[in-house]
C-alpha cells in the first residue's frame, strides 16, 4: 500500500476551501474554450463520453468517487513519470480536503495534488479574483483556473457529474505557464481512472 501521511498544510488547504467554498453561482471571467489536454495513458473509459457528463440510471459517480482514495489513483510509475516521488505522498482528509500531496524528488517544490469532491460540481466553485477557461481532458469537461495577478500556481477541476469533481492543483512551479502544464498532465494521467457517467 502507498506510503500516506495525514497533516494540514497551509497554502493548498486554503485554495481548497476558498475554490470549494459553498456558493449559489459561479464566479469569475470564462474565457473562450481551449484545446483538449489529451492523456498519453491508455484509455479505459467509454471515448464517446463527452461534454458535461449526467448521471445515468444505475451509475452514482458520487459514490464511486468517495470509495477512491487519492494517493491510490494514479501508480508509482505514474507518478515518477509526471515528475514527482511517490515517496512524498501526503493524504490529507482534514476539513475540506481530501486529497493527496506530492513533491518533486528531494522534498523540492512545485507541490502537486490531487483533491477529490463528491458533494458539488464544478460549477459550484468559488471562483471570485480567478480567471477560468473551459477545456477538456481527455472525454471531459474541465476548467483551468488561475489567478488574476500573476502566480506559480495552477488548478485544473474536471467535471465528473453533476455533484462530483476531481482538481488537480500545482503550486510554487516558477511560473504559472509551468504549473499549468503539470496540472494539465496530471490531470491527463487520472482522467481514464475517473468514475463517469455512461452515455
Amino acid at each position: 500500500m502507498r506510503r500516506r501521511g495525514v497533516g494540514v498544510w497551509g497554502t493548498a488547504l486554503a485554495l481548497v476551501g476558498l475554490l470549494s467554498a459553498c456558493t449559489s453561482a459561479e464566479q469569475g471571467t470564462a474565457v473562450a474554450v481551449g484545446p483538449t489536454v489529451g492523456s498519453s495513458l491508455p484509455v479505459s473509459a467509454d471515448p464517446s463520453v463527452g461534454g458535461s457528463p449526467g448521471e445515468q440510471p444505475g451509475v452514482d459517480v458520487a459514490a464511486e468517487l468517495s470509495e477512491m482514495l487519492p494517493c491510490e489513483i494514479l501508480s508509482d510509475e505514474e507518478i515518477t513519470a509526471l515528475g514527482f516521488d511517490p515517496e512524498t505522498a501526503t493524504f490529507d482528509d482534514v476539513g475540506l480536503s481530501y486529497d493527496c500531496r506530492y513533491r518533486f524528488p528531494g522534498g523540492a517544490d512545485p507541490v502537486m495534488t490531487i483533491h477529490l469532491h463528491w458533494m458539488r460540481d464544478v460549477d459550484q466553485l468559488n471562483l471570485t479574483n480567478y480567471t477560468v477557461e473551459e477545456i477538456s481532458v481527455g472525454s471531459l469537461r474541465s476548467l483551468r483556473i488561475v489567478g488574476k495577478t500573476p502566480s506559480e500556481h495552477c488548478q485544473i477541476s474536471v467535471d465528473l457529474s453533476e455533484q462530483a469533481h476531481v482538481s488537480v492543483f500545482v503550486h510554487y512551479a516558477g511560473t504559472v505557464e509551468n504549473a499549468c502544464a503539470l496540472a494539465e498532465d496530471t490531470a491527463a494521467a487520472v482522467e481514464p481512472l475517473l468514475p463517469r457517467s455512461s452515455g
